[in-house]
Formats: structure tokens, C-alpha cells, sequence
């Protein structure tokens, strides 16, 4: 067999990817993985739903291919066809089946769907052999103590679901034995049976659970962060390269795969704001059709000091700008290296898969939100844009939502007409901390009511259980067992919120002839028709995005009050402790368009079933500069605020060349410096984006950000394609 340098692998590797990102049939489709799950279900969903789970992932994993291919560096492929005519039927088949729940004995057996973080310190410790024998003791364990006959079953099935991925990866072994790849067999045989020994094993290993996980463990979206790859792999690779196995060229071409293999397994398309259509290969089809893949990079670290850690840096030179995933986390620091910071700004004004966080902020914020110190230094975010303590914590609950809604709940009635004759702006801020207070204590009264100390047993395991910090000991599932069972503070849409509150403060409260607030609902109950003096005065009030304090202070404002609140309740009155974890978002995702079209007129000019302004940005078309915007994002004190996201869109004349990037350089530092919590970056000129909509075949790597994930522009629909045309382009 011949044998390739890695370097010659790498750029095949890259070629194929890309290639599959760009031109894979938007039918292609993980049939083989539908089929071996549907066959498992049919075979043991009569039985406890935990060895359900663990003999049905075993079944699989006996069963499914292991395609390799000599290219490979890090092995580990999945079995993807365009279907035949009848392939398609049967396809559509097990759809529909599932879709109904007509399995003969129910549902199929798979659960998961992602978005969290496993524990992988643990994970490259013990290895999947060390986890097995770790459950397996503490079965033994809970026999003899008389342990509750449903926590026994769910070890059990934590014993199945650690050896059907270990049997799987024996089967790779084997898969390359054949294939005459004895270096990565030997690779193989040893993951199977032992904890990782150098980087190149660290990585497949990490590689090996998040692809078995996505593919084989989850019905769809099973969008997962891989770590802090560069902080859990530093000493392997420490270790590797001053004993002479490994080179740093040589690591970067591992990493170079591990990104095109968390890349390839994509779908075509994107979902949240143009899924379904005909450009889509959609969740059935593909579990993992347009779910991020997260990597966490930088930052503080407790092992160790982080500015001398040499992966961070070569993780960031590793970053392909023509790939979607993995989404990139850098986790930026006041003392980061001036050469890691060139080369991350280098990367976002590429338009690369590239998030941006700081941690003076987040660390902080974290432990405001009831994270121990220790811990918060080892936050991750999951897709798209969450906050994690990694394999250590779950967010079980959800409070608050759309600030816009909320103003207007406390305002008017399910008519339209003001609760009361609100006197002053303060008025109405103190409404809205009545009413929110009210809200979050019932809400926490039930919480409390509800988590005993003593975690409850669970009937059903699930693949991520496996690997949460916390569930061996307990068994019982991660969102019962772990250390932090969060609760997230949905704090959305603060650009419409500080608008609404600017234009009450100043057409109804403070001009010379105010508008009385009967006016103002009646001008809103109508939509602006027929008021339209009223509306020029509501649109040509002050507006968040121009740095302009008499908006931006009530953007501040609004996050203080509903941070406020949430933080004081979470101590229990009976204890005077903090007892809850609440840690504030930001993020939205795109629910600025749902929600937008859900709502009536609002006082800050905007008319009924528009959109409002999406995560930290604000209102389309407020935005007059990018200083000014950050400016007005900075006035916000996000010392609550844990993850979020702030979209930027500018033009490439702005950022190219080496004044460009050093223009961003500044930029981006002076942001972070004044309090910015996090910032995405997407480098286009809107006539450039027009123009891809017109010759789609000119732009064929044109990518943009969404949420916290990227898409091909050019596989967009055309009406979410207006969407991020419509994002302001400032400069």
C-alpha cells in the first residue's frame, strides 16, 4: 500500500472536504445509520429504556461501517449515499414511521440532541475502558449496598453505551488492519482498551467520541463542544514533541483533520432561518446536517499558564476559513499574546468559523452566577452561543425571554390599553421589576420544590449521560447528577427594548409637547395609521447603535433591573445562600424574525410584524458607525452575562491589507477593553452579497455568521439571504 506524508494527507483532506461542503448531492444521506437504528429499536425497545439504549448502540456498532481511507490521518468515516429510486422510498418510509411513532413497540430508541458539554478531562484520562470498569465498580458496588433496582439498570446501560463505543473503535482496528494502516490500527487497538497515550491519540479520541456521538447517538442537532482542545491536549503534546515523535508541523496537520472530519459529516444548507427548502438536506437525512461543532481555545486556565501554551497558537493557525466546522472559541484575555491576537483577527476578517470571548467578562459573570472559581475558568459555550461548565454542569431551565414583549406586557393590557397612567419613565421600570419579580420568584419556588439535594433516579439514559461529571456516582442522568443544574436568564433583544424606553422617555415624558400615553396606544392599536406625527416623533427619538446615552442608558438599564432580580431571588429566603446557579444570555439566535412577526406596533417607531433587533445588535438600520455601535454595546455592563452574540458585518475595504487588520486589531481590543462581552464577524460588502444572489456560481466560499455557527451564503435561501443583506453594514 502506499504511504503518504502528512502533509500530502492534509491537502487531500482539505480538497475533499471542501468539496463535499460545497458540492454533496443536498440528498445524500446516513441511510445505513436509519436502518441499523431502526432494526435495533424493533429489537429491544420492549425492554428498561437504559439497556435499551446500551444494547441498541451496541447493535450498531457491531454492525455499522468503518470506511477508511489511506488519506486518512485520524480515521473515523461514516457510511453517507446518494440513494436509489427505491433506497429513497424506503427512506421516506422510515420517516414517516418515525415521524408517527408507528414502530411495532414504540419510537425509536434514539434520544439525544446535543448542545451541551461533556466532561473530557475525564474522558482522556480513564479512557472509554476506565469509564466502563469505573461504572461497572460502581454497579458492583450499589449490588451490594441494595441500591435502588432502577439506578443498577442504568449503570447497566452506562455499561453497554462505554462498550459499544469502545467495540467500535476495535472494529476501526480491524477496518485498518485490512486496509494495511497498521500505525492506525495499532492506534485503534490501544483506544479501545487504555486512556490516550501521545496527541495524535488524544485527538482521535476526542475525535472518535464526538463523531460516534453525532451519528449513531443522537436523532439530530446533536451539536456538541469538543473542550478546551488546547488546554486538555497541551501536555501530550508537550510530552510528544520534546521526546522527538512528534513535530509542531506534523500537529498541525492532525488538527488540520480533525477539522475536516468534524466538517465533512455536514449536510447542505442552513436552518435556522432558511431550513426546509429545496437547497437543504434537513435533519432526517443527515443528524448532523448544519449542527456546530464547538472548540474552545485560550483563556485562563487551571492547568498551568496560558500564555505560554503553544497550541493555542498553532489551533489558530489551523483555522480553514472555507470550512463551517468546527466553530472556533478563542477565549480572549487583557494579557493574550500580541501574536495569537494578529492571527485571530486575521482569521475573523477571512470570514472564518471564529468566535471571539472575553474572559474578563465571562469568568466573572460566571461566578456571579454561582460557579465556583475554580470552575468558571473552565467555561466552554456549546452551539449556538451557550454557556457550559465543561461535563459539569447542564441548563435544565429557561427564564425571561424577549425584553420588548416584556415591556409591553407590563404596560398594556391583552387589549393594548395602559394598565395605569403611568406617571414618569421610572414608573414603568418599577412595573417591570414588579411584575418580573413576581415571575421569577414563583418561577424559583418551584425550582427549589423540584431539585432535591439527593438526585433523583432516571429512567432514561441517554448517550451524554455517559459522560457528565457526576452520573457514575450517582446513577442517574446528567441533568440530575451534575454539579451545576443551571438556570439561563434569556436576556433578548435589548436594541428594540432600549428604543421603546428611549421613545416613551422622550416623545411621552420629556418634549416640550409630550404625547399623552392614551395617545401613544392608540397610535400603536392602529399601527401607525393615521398617527403619523406620532410615528415621525417615536422613529426620530434617540436610538441604541449611535452612541447616543439617551437610548444606550436604558439598554443598561433594562440588563441591570433583569439581572438584578433574577440574581437576588436566587438566594433562598428560608437560608439566606444562593442555591440556584442563574447565569444571564444574551443570545437569540434568530428569533428576532418569529418574534418580530408575533408582535404589534411598538413605541419606538417600528410597525406591527416587523422584525425586532437580533441578539446585542441594534435595530436594522440604527447602526451609523462601527464605533458608534460598539460604543453603545460597551455601556451595557455585561458583569452578568455569560454568553451571547454580537454580529458585526463590514465591508472588505475596511479590514484589507495590513492597515486593515491592524485597523481590526485596534478595534476589536479597544471593544474588549471597554467591556465587550463577545463578537462574530462576517467580512462582506452588501453589493457583493447581492451579486452572489445573482451569479451564486462566483461566490462559492462566500460564508457568513448566523448565531453562533456560519453558512455558505450561496446555499441559502433567498429570503434569509435577505435577511443577512438586511444586517447593517457599518464602517
Amino acid at each position: 500500500m502506499m504511504t503518504y506524508s502528512y502533509a500530502e494527507r492534509s491537502a487531500w483532506l482539505i480538497g475533499e472536504c471542501i468539496d463535499a461542503l460545497r458540492n454533496k448531492p443536498v440528498n445524500s444521506t446516513y441511510l445505513e445509520k436509519l436502518i441499523l437504528a431502526d432494526e435495533a429499536s424493533a429489537l429491544y425497545l420492549n425492554e428498561p429504556q437504559p439497556l435499551t439504549m446500551g444494547k441498541c448502540m451496541n447493535y450498531i456498532a457491531e454492525r455499522c461501517s468503518c470506511p477508511v481511507d489511506p488519506h486518512d490521518i485520524l480515521v473515523g468515516r461514516f457510511a453517507e449515499c446518494i440513494p436509489t429510486e427505491e433506497e429513497e422510498k424506503l427512506l421516506e418510509g422510515l420517516h414517516e414511521r418515525w415521524q408517527n411513532n408507528q414502530l411495532e413497540d414504540g419510537t425509536t430508541f434514539l434520544r439525544d440532541g446535543g448542545h451541551t458539554t461533556f466532561d473530557w478531562e475525564e474522558i482522556l484520562q480513564l479512557g472509554l475502558a476506565g469509564l466502563e470498569a469505573k461504572a461497572a465498580a460502581e454497579l458492583e458496588r450499589r449490588r451490594q449496598d441494595g441500591s435502588e433496582p432502577e439506578r443498577l439498570v442504568f449503570l447497566e446501560g452506562m455499561k453497554l453505551v462505554y462498550h459499544a463505543y469502545r467495540r467500535y473503535i476495535a472494529r476501526y482496528a480491524e477496518a485498518c488492519e485490512q486496509a494495511g494502516m497498521e500505525k492506525e490500527a495499532a492506534m485503534c487497538r490501544n483506544l479501545a482498551d487504555n486512556p490516550p497515550a501521545t496527541f495524535i491519540e488524544g485527538m482521535q479520541l476526542i475525535l472518535f467520541v464526538t463523531s460516534i456521538y453525532s451519528i449513531y447517538s443522537a436523532r439530530a442537532n446533536a451539536t456538541l463542544t469538543c473542550g478546551r482542545m488546547d488546554d486538555l491536549l497541551r501536555a501530550y503534546y508537550e510530552r510528544d514533541v520534546a521526546s522527538g515523535i512528534l513535530t509542531r508541523e506534523d500537529a498541525g496537520y492532525i488538527i488540520d483533520d480533525f477539522n475536516c472530519k468534524s466538517a465533512i459529516i455536514l449536510g447542505r444548507g442552513e436552518h435556522q432561518m432558511s431550513g426546509a427548502s429545496g437547497g437543504d438536506t434537513g435533519w432526517f437525512r443527515n443528524p448532523m446536517y448544519d449542527s456546530p461543532t464547538y472548540v474552545i481555545i485560550g483563556g485562563y486556565s487551571n492547568h498551568g499558564d496560558y500564555l505560554t501554551n503553544p497550541l493555542t497558537k498553532l489551533f489558530l493557525e489551523r483555522i480553514h476559513p472555507r470550512l463551517e466546522n468546527p466553530v472556533y472559541v478563542y477565549r480572549r484575555t487583557r494579557e493574550c499574546p500580541a501574536d495569537e491576537w494578529e492571527i485571530a483577527c486575521d482569521k475573523l476578517r477571512q470570514n472564518s468559523t471564529l468566535l471571539i470571548y472575553n474572559d474578563e467578562i465571562v469568568v466573572p459573570a460566571m461566578e456571579k452566577g454561582g460557579i465556583s472559581s475554580y470552575d468558571a475558568r473552565d467555561y466552554t459555550i456549546h452551539g449556538c452561543n451557550w454557556p457550559d461548565v465543561a461535563g459539569l454542569s447542564i441548563n435544565i431551565r429557561y427564564i425571561g425571554g424577549p425584553i420588548p414583549q416584556r415591556i409591553r406586557a407590563s404596560m398594556f393590557d391583552v387589549h393594548g390599553w395602559p394598565v395605569k397612567k403611568f406617571a414618569s419613565i421610572d414608573e414603568i421600570y418599577q412595573k417591570i421589576e414588579d411584575d418580573w419579580r413576581a415571575e421569577v420568584r414563583e418561577y424559583f419556588a418551584e425550582y427549589r420544590a423540584n431539585n432535591p439535594e439527593i438526585p433523583a433516579v432516571s429512567e432514561v439514559l441517554t448517550c451524554s449521560d455517559c459522560f457528565h461529571r457526576g452520573t457514575i456516582e450517582a446513577a442517574t442522568a446528567a441533568h440530575l447528577a451534575v454539579p451545576y443544574r443551571n438556570v439561563l436568564n434569556l436576556l433578548r433583544h435589548v436594541g428594540t427594548a432600549a428604543d421603546m424606553m428611549a421613545a416613551l422617555e422622550a416623545v411621552v415624558y420629556t418634549d416640550n409637547d409630550p404625547v399623552d400615553l392614551y395617545d401613544m396606544a392608540r397610535a400603536l392599536n392602529a399601527n401607525f395609521l393615521g398617527y403619523e406625527e406620532i410615528l415621525k416623533r417615536c422613529k426620530n427619538a434617540p436610538k441604541y447603535g449611535r452612541d447616543d446615552d439617551a437610548a444606550d442608558k436604558h439598554a443598561a438599564r433594562l440588563m441591570k433591573l433583569l439581572a438584578d432580580v433574577t440574581t437576588e431571588e436566587s438566594i433562598n429566603p428560608e437560608t439566606g445562600k444562593r442555591d440556584i446557579p442563574v447565569l444571564c444570555v444574551t443570545i437569540a439566535d434568530s428569533n428576532h424574525l418569529y418574534v418580530g412577526n408575533q408582535m404589534p406596533a411598538t413605541c419606538d417607531g417600528r410597525r406591527a410584524g416587523e422584525p425586532i433587533s437580533e441578539n446585542l445588535s441594534p435595530t436594522k438600520g440604527n447602526a451609523e458607525s462601527i464605533t458608534a455601535m460598539l460604543n453603545s454595546v460597551t455601556k451595557i455592563d455585561f458583569d452578568r452575562c455569560t454568553a451571547g452574540a454580537l454580529n458585526l458585518r463590514m465591508p472588505k475595504n475596511l479590514v484589507s491589507g495590513e492597515d486593515g487588520l491592524a485597523r481590526l486589531m485596534i478595534l476589536l481590543e479597544t471593544y474588549f477593553e471597554d467591556g465587550g462581552m463577545q463578537v462574530q464577524l462576517s467580512v462582506a460588502d452588501t453589493a457583493e452579497l447581492r451579486d452572489a444572489q445573482v451569479h451564486p456560481e462566483n461566490y462559492p466560499d462566500l460564508m457568513v455568521r448566523i448565531t453562533g455557527y456560519s453558512a455558505v451564503f450561496i446555499d441559502m435561501c433567498r429570503k434569509a439571504q435577505d435577511e443577512i443583506i438586511k444586517r447593517d453594514e457599518v464602517s
